[in-house]
């Protein structure tokens, strides 16, 4: 059965829907994980696209329209909600960033609504990339960050202050024009 009968069939058995849930869930995940670098903000992600598709499914197109490109365009504007809300969000940056890039949610980045702070964790190791996010943007003490990844307190701080290094050193390859 295609994806618009099973979203169609499940508006009469709502237990249907769980069907497209295991159809595209981890597709879904992956690709909200790999543009918000975060676990849990890509989970939250995912359920709200669901919840959207849900809602706004009597409305798909049944004169052919294709499921898959409409659940795409749901998931990118949900991620798009999630990036947005961490634009505008204050930093709690400690003196080394802050010595070094001056105010980052100031600085827009050319692409369109996405942050400088996020084009540069965009351009440096993931790994690193996710330690800034979760140390700096989402305010996480190193305690938190060492149950998160399932390392030792010691080796949050390590890894925390390796990420600030990579980057510093990203943020001053992009800003070269100085």
């Amino acid at each position: 059965m295609s994806d618009e009968e099973v979203l169609k069939l499940s508006y009469k058995k709502p237990h249907h829907f769980g069907e497209l849930f295991n159809r595209h869930n981890k597709r879904f995940l992956k690709i909200a994980q790999r543009a918000l670098r975060s676990k849990d903000d890509a989970e939250d992600v995912v359920q709200e696209t669901f919840v959207k598709i849900y809602k706004y499914g009597k409305k798909f197109p049944s004169n052919g329209g294709k499921f898959i490109p409409w659940a795409n365009t749901i998931l990118r504007n949900c991620i798009g909600d999630q990036i947005n809300k961490y634009k505008n969000k204050t930093l709690a940056i400690n003196e080394e960033i802050e010595n070094t890039a001056v105010d980052f949610m100031s600085i827009e980045n050319s692409f369109g609504n996405v942050s400088y702070v996020q084009f540069i964790l965009n351009k440096i190791d993931g790994a690193a990339a996710e330690i800034i996010n979760l140390r700096y943007i989402l305010g996480k003490s190193f305690k938190e960050i060492a149950k998160i990844l399932s390392i030792k307190n010691s080796t949050a701080r390590v890894r925390i202050y390796r990420s600030k290094k990579i980057f510093t050193e990203a943020y001053k390859q992009y800003n070269n024009y100085e």
